[in-house]
């Protein structure tokens, strides 16, 4: 139970209180009876706009089967440009978990441009009309880097409907007391437009913004890292390997219920590493690799080795993102060469029927490692990778805690469960030092931001 004195965005003052919280700022006081107070939730891992156009965009998420799909899609408006944009499905969740085909889209939509991506981003169903306008030969299910000649064919929004999103992303961000988010992946147009947001006061919420770099995109724009109190473009981005459900998560060993496929690799050691180097020379101070299979993890430790031997390269903030399945060989590399492991616990509860197909259950102790990498002293950061799960933190604290898949009552590979100490640590002072804040931020102390 404590009084905090807030003035100008820092904490001034810590008293203790008899009754709960009380909070006192330049102009209001706010009283909570009985309530503890902690530190502002952290979600180092999200897609800022991609929840916008969620909550804008035809939803498939509750569809089961390629059926329900088409007449979700049915329903939905072109919009302005002429395009079906929709967003969501998940095959492993339909009566028949298998890939949808073209058949069902053209059928409705003979001359109408369709896409819609996988719930996890990775994977795009379309219509033989926009196979045709991104030029491409076409294939009902395009994955990954196959996926970039639609984005590219479909027309933007416009600067007032990325506002619109963001806004309404930051908002729902806040209602679940998220008060930071690390945005991953960022154009460098919408961080132009999330910049003018902060410093006009329009944000809920402080964000954290990386820029995309898979192909360069930062340096093509001529943007730098830059400092703010509530929009920081902080790092740059890149994807190692694709997703588990997708099977384009890169493996060292094939999928189980694929024997010929290990997966697709975006990135080599070698690129990594160029692309670092080019990084650290414009002043970058922090790079975020998307890694989720162990050919993926192993492949983006290999590239940080070589920037750990660099002179400039032994400071620079180091992360992984999703980490989801990660050799037993390859732990102890996060710790010894400081490489955050940026995970999201509701990743876990969602994907484990369908990780247990993919990998089988002689990899299933490789799987969602977090126990395994904190107690090998790696510094393990949470997000939520809203919208493709839910940005509820009490959720991804329960998920770190039970591991409890959805629809069950017991819990899953649980000899990697956090205590909740741990969970909260992971979603406020290490969420906060991934980005290199945590000696202003994620703890309440005379002079931290409030």
């Amino acid at each position: 139970m404590m009084e905090l004195h807030v003035e100008r965005g820092r904490i001034r003052a810590i008293m203790p209180s008899a009754t709960g919280v009380v909070i006192r700022t330049e102009h209001s006081v706010y009283d909570f009876p009985g309530a503890v107070v902690l530190p502002g939730f952290v979600d180092n891992h999200v897609h800022l706009l991609g929840l916008g156009q969620r909550l804008s965009l035809p939803s498939l998420h509750t569809a089961t089967s390629a059926e329900a799909c088409a007449e979700i899609l049915r329903a939905a408006e072109v919009n302005e440009h002429g395009w079906i944009h929709a967003m969501g499905w998940n095959q492993e969740q339909w009566d028949d978990p298998t890939l949808p085909t073209t058949d069902v889209l053209d059928a409705l939509f003979p001359t109408v441009p369709v896409i819609a991506t996988r719930v996890d981003g990775h994977a795009m169903w379309v219509s033989a009309e926009a196979s045709r306008r991104a030029g491409v030969e076409h294939q009902p299910i395009v994955i990954d880097d196959a996926m970039t000649p639609y984005w590219k064919a479909l027309p933007r929004p416009s600067a007032e409907e990325i506002t619109r999103r963001i806004l309404a992303a930051g908002a729902m961000f806040a209602s679940h007391g998220i008060t930071e988010v690390h945005d991953m992946d960022v154009a460098p147009e919408v961080i132009e437009i999330v910049r003018l947001l902060a410093e006009s006061g329009k944000l809920p919420i402080r964000v954290q913004s990386f820029v995309s770099a898979q192909h360069g995109e930062w340096d093509q724009a001529g943007l730098l890292p830059a400092g703010g109190e509530i929009q920081r473009t902080a790092g740059i981005k890149m994807y190692a390997d694709g997703a588990l459900g997708s099977r384009g998560a890169a493996l060292l060993a094939p999928y189980t219920d694929d024997p010929q496929n290990t997966g697709i690799a975006l990135l080599t050691t070698e690129q990594i590493v160029s692309a670092a180097r080019a990084a650290i020379d414009a002043g970058w101070w922090c790079m975020a690799v998307h890694a989720i299979g162990d050919q993926a993890v192993r492949t983006v430790l290999d590239a940080y080795e070589v920037v750990r031997s660099w002179p400039d390269g032994q400071d620079i903030i180091l992360r992984i993102e999703h980490a989801q399945h990660v050799h037993a060989d390859d732990v102890r590399r996060f710790a010894n060469l400081q490489v955050f492991a940026c995970v999201q616990p509701s990743h876990c509860t969602s994907d484990a029927p369908m990780a247990e197909r993919r990998l089988g259950s002689d990899r299933l102790a490789d799987a969602y490692r977090w126990r395994s990498l904190l107690d090998a002293g790696v510094a393990v950061a949470a997000g939520s990778d809203a919208p493709i799960e839910s940005p509820s933190v009490l959720a991804g604290l329960r998920d770190f805690v039970l591991r409890q898949p959805h629809g069950t009552q017991h819990g899953w590979q649980t000899q990697e469960c956090l205590s909740i100490d741990e969970a909260l640590t992971a979603f406020t002072q290490t969420a906060h030092a991934s980005a290199d804040l945590q000696y202003r931020r994620g703890q309440l102390e005379l002079g931290a931001d409030a």
